[in-house]
């Protein structure tokens, strides 16, 4: 477990098995964004059991060093190649997490003789007011305030937010301990990250991966669109997405073990010798629950209409009364890219103008309207839960809005024609109005702009085409 000199600053890496068994194929892990190696927990001991892995902090994070020049994805892809070369590795599997992606797709571009696999597990989406931007820039600063103020578990007044974010309670310890490190990377190093990766060109090196990749995604994930998942898995050559049961976008702590079982399964296909199809039957059978068991911890869907007429579903029930009162569409038009928020935020957002006091009593008004009309219609269940402080939709959201930003993002970032086209192909029935006409909140106004603009941009590309 050596600090040692990478591409000029000292990095801190390890190896499990590194001499004792040459026969195991080497898997190399990439932390998120403001983490460390030690945030893996459990998950690298499963994956020890049937690889040999390398793990290290990236430039800037945990025990490794910054170095003299800046943070760039072009850097932290040369210190991977670095540490590679160092290591005497000719080929490796590539798993990454969150915004660790963004690197495992630089390095997979730029040296594809030495990635055999990619894995890219939660693979992110930062773009202006969505679920990722939403997180970062207003709600783990005030996470970080309550931590260092030293409450003891201070993870768990943000019990309901969490919800959103992961399957696991606020007093598990690799929780708590993955919150410590994130909230513990100094506040303008998590800055400078979090504007590296709003600018990053993902997606558009996502189509150019030629190597096998597998894209991992927890069931209860409300961070990142579906449409974005999708469409990032159409753009790859030769891709599986698989979507594990019972975890959000942490699921490397929230389901290791089943999680290490997906990556082991997708090494074992792309090797040489065989497989067989009987073998994957029974692999995927020992992983997951008869459908009458999964049934019973099913999550309600709420369906979000925005692009024509206004329609809310819970579980294909409509609900039909009740949003011309209260700010509850508004409110429930926010919580659709926002899904975990705090009560301070909505403040901002749709009372701006009103003394705090007044705008929180606003609110808690306008919170108790929308959580009776998104009460389960059949079940016993609160579509809304707001409480100390954070508010959180608790169904799985499907939002046509939500989706369609998504893909109308893709497909202007796309430089390929040919999957810039296919792309538009699915907009042009949605293409006549404008998204959010009458909704006049300032995040609302801006998204509306950045999606006008980039659609009358792909009008007259799909003109000419």
């Amino acid at each position: 477990m050596p600090l040692d000199s990478v591409n000029g600053h000292n990095m801190y890496y390890e190896w499990s098995d590194s001499s004792r068994h040459r026969n195991k194929e080497v898997l190399l892990l990439i932390h998120g964004l403001a983490l460390d190696s030690s945030c893996w927990g459990r998950f690298s001991e499963f994956l020890a059991e049937h690889f040999s892995v390398v793990q290290y902090d990236i430039r800037g994070h945990g025990q490794s060093h910054d170095g003299e020049e800046p943070i760039t994805w072009d850097v932290l892809c040369e210190d991977l190649n670095r540490l590679i070369k160092k290591l005497g590795l000719s080929e490796v599997h590539v798993l990454s997490f969150g915004y660790g992606t963004h690197v495992a797709v630089k390095y997979a571009l730029t040296y594809p003789e030495h990635v055999k696999a990619l894995t890219l597990m939660s693979l992110p989406y930062m773009s202006t007011n969505n679920a990722h931007s939403h997180l970062a820039r207003h709600v783990f600063p005030r996470m970080k305030q309550t931590m260092e103020a030293r409450h003891p578990h201070f993870l768990r007044q943000y019990e309901e937010l969490l919800k959103g974010y992961t399957t696991l309670g606020p007093d598990d310890l690799g929780l708590s301990h993955y919150f410590h490190v994130l909230l513990g990377y100094p506040a303008e190093h998590f800055s400078k990250m979090v504007e590296l990766t709003s600018n990053s060109t993902l997606l558009l090196e996502l189509a150019e991966v030629s190597c096998p990749v597998l894209i991992l995604t927890g069931e209860l994930n409300m961070t990142s669109p579906n449409a974005f998942l999708n469409a990032s898995s159409f753009l790859l050559k030769n891709c599986t997405l698989i979507t594990v049961s019972n975890a959000s976008f942490l699921l490397f702590l929230e389901q290791p073990e089943q999680v290490a079982d997906w990556v082991r399964l997708f090494a074992t296909q792309i090797r040489v010798d065989s497989f067989s199809r009987k073998d994957i039957q029974q692999f995927i059978q020992t992983i997951f629950h008869p459908e009458e068991q999964k049934e019973s911890r099913r999550v309600p869907i709420l369906d979000i209409h925005l692009l024509h007429r206004f329609r809310v579903e819970v579980d294909s029930i409509p609900i039909e009364s009740g949003w011309n009162q209260r700010h509850a569409k508004r409110l429930l038009t926010y919580l659709a890219f926002h899904p975990v928020t705090t009560r301070d935020i909505l403040c901002e957002e749709l009372f701006p103008h009103l003394a705090p006091d007044k705008a929180k009593a606003n609110l808690k008004v306008c919170l108790h309207h929308l959580g009776k009309l998104l009460r389960h219609p059949v079940g016993s269940v609160n579509g809304l839960v707001f409480q100390k402080g954070t508010v959180s939709i608790q169904y799985k959201i499907k939002c046509d809005l939500v989706d369609f930003v998504a893909i109308v993002r893709q497909a202007f970032l796309e430089s390929d024609p040919k999957i810039r086209y296919e792309l538009c192909k699915k907009l042009p029935t949605l293409m006549s109005g404008t998204v959010l006409a009458d909704n006049y909140d300032d995040w609302a106004v801006s998204l509306r702009n950045e999606i006008d603009a980039q659609l009358s941009y792909l009008k007259e590309w799909m003109k000419d085409q």
